[in-house]
């Protein structure tokens, strides 16, 4: 699986030096900011999904291209401002310093507020019909206070006591780190004409994924090391954030994060070929170790 998501990387790391290169129309320091942010070791998760949406209704990446990088251009912004110190305070991200560290705190904000506003340049000017329409919607829809930045929210006001159970937890993962997961995969089928039964399934493969894939953050953020993720690690035990191992334990997180890939297989899993790289992917994101 390593092999086929280093080719959707590829894929789009030459659609974003395109755009940082020829669309990015801003001034310095805070232009270098944002191609410093947005380069690296990055997985792409995202844009692969978009792409992955796009192939699932017979589409290519090609026809989704625009879209795929709105929404990496979101999670970038996303990134910026969460390593600030009034957010998570973090000092290393894809393997170097964060860009408040490299750029300080003034261009590092303008900076995610340049590629938020970027994003959404870039998805009206893709925008060709009522499909992709549609698609800009839940983007917009699951970006915002219904998805990441209502996650974020109740990570900053409420992670942080003895009340914090289970439910809470999981029901904040599926807006801060699911959310983004579902707007990309769903902007690239809806976009391409997947059908209403077909929209629901992805959206419910995409969040219990993006728990599964939570979950295991958890377990590196205890496991792992700075190196090997390229970012902090230790730093939820550090803020006195609730995670999945901080509440139950390092083999009962492992066994979560199994039982929702479990669940989002099952999703998907009667489409037969078409949903096999989402399957492959799944499982992929639950094993690694970075």
């Amino acid at each position: 699986m390593k092999d086929i998501i280093n080719v959707y990387a590829g894929i789009f790391n030459a659609t974003l030096d395109e755009y940082l290169l020829n669309r990015l129309d801003c001034p310095s320091p805070v232009k270098e900011a944002v191609a410093y942010s947005m380069t690296g070791s990055g997985k792409r998760l995202r844009p692969m999904l978009c792409y992955l949406g796009a192939e699932f209704a017979g589409k290519s990446c090609e026809d989704v291209a625009d879209f795929a990088l709105a929404i990496e251009l979101i999670h970038g912004y996303s990134l910026i401002h969460d390593d600030l110190p009034c957010m998570d305070n973090d000092t290393l991200r894809r393997g170097k310093p964060t860009t408040h560290v490299r750029f300080g705190e003034a261009v590092a904000l303008l900076a995610g507020d340049a590629m938020l506003n970027g994003a959404y340049e870039v998805l009206l000017d893709a925008i060709n019909s009522s499909r992709d329409v549609l698609a800009a919607s839940y983007i917009a829809k699951y970006a915002g206070t219904t998805g990441m930045i209502g996650g974020q929210c109740c990570d900053v006001t409420d992670n942080n006591g003895k009340g914090y159970d289970e439910n809470a937890l999981l029901s904040m993962y599926s807006k801060k780190t699911s959310g983004l997961l579902i707007a990309a995969l769903l902007s690239g089928a809806v976009s391409c004409g997947c059908t209403k039964e077909e929209e629901i399934d992805l959206v419910n493969f995409a969040d219990y994924t993006g728990i599964a894939y939570q979950i295991t953050d958890d377990v590196l953020d205890c496991t792992s090391t700075d190196a090997v993720l390229g970012k902090n690690v230790g730093s939820d035990e550090k803020g006195d954030k609730k995670t999945y191992v901080s509440l139950f334990g390092l083999e009962a997180a492992k066994e979560k994060a199994k039982d929702y890939t479990k669940r989002a297989v099952a999703c998907i899993s009667k489409y037969g070929d078409k949903a096999e790289k989402l399957i492959q992917l799944c499982h992929y994101l639950v094993g690694r170790n970075y």
